[in-house]
């Protein structure tokens, strides 16, 4: 009997540690990594601090990301044409790099947007072209544009931009 105790108390010990990994919405818990289907999700405490799954990637897509999560408003209303929606079930490329802002300030970033081009080109050409002073509604219509020509996949399901 006593033997079963033990027993059922490192079981309860194995489950608590366990549950130290991910935070109560199943992201991963600061400094930790987690599969999300073909993607890595990972936490870091702010904004200002990168993913580690960035730290031998080019310089170039370190910054996209550090750019993204500051675009959120924009780039969730610019589709993305890698097909993310379809194997991913991302809605807009703004998930393609930042997977959700948590009300404690800390990020859970996406690894998606890192291994893909479209990705990168479409998040790194909205803002360029937001900071050059065009319109959500512009850069959302250019984007359009360009890839919808049926070279590309469907394009996220992305509500317009108000006017």
């Amino acid at each position: 009997m006593k033997w079963l105790s033990i027993l059922m108390f490192a079981v309860l010990l194995t489950g608590l540690a366990g549950c130290g990994n991910e935070n109560a919405d199943g992201s991963p818990a600061v400094g930790e990594q987690k599969e999300h289907g073909f993607d890595i999700l990972e936490t870091t405490a702010s904004a200002a601090e990168l993913p580690e799954f960035l730290e031998h990637t080019h310089e170039d897509i370190s910054s996209v990301y550090a750019e993204s999560v500051h675009h959120k408003d924009l780039l969730e209303h610019i589709p993305c044409y890698c097909g993310c929606y379809e194997s991913a079930g991302h809605r807009n490329v703004y998930d393609c790099f930042v997977n959700q802002v948590n009300e404690d300030g800390t990020i859970t970033w996406d690894d998606h947007g890192m291994k893909c081009g479209v990705c990168l080109e479409i998040a790194y050409s909205a803002v360029q072209m937001s900071e050059n002073g065009a319109s959500d509604k512009e850069i959302r219509d250019a984007i359009d544009d360009y890839y919808n020509t049926g070279d590309y996949p469907e394009a996220t399901p992305t509500p317009q931009p108000e006017a």
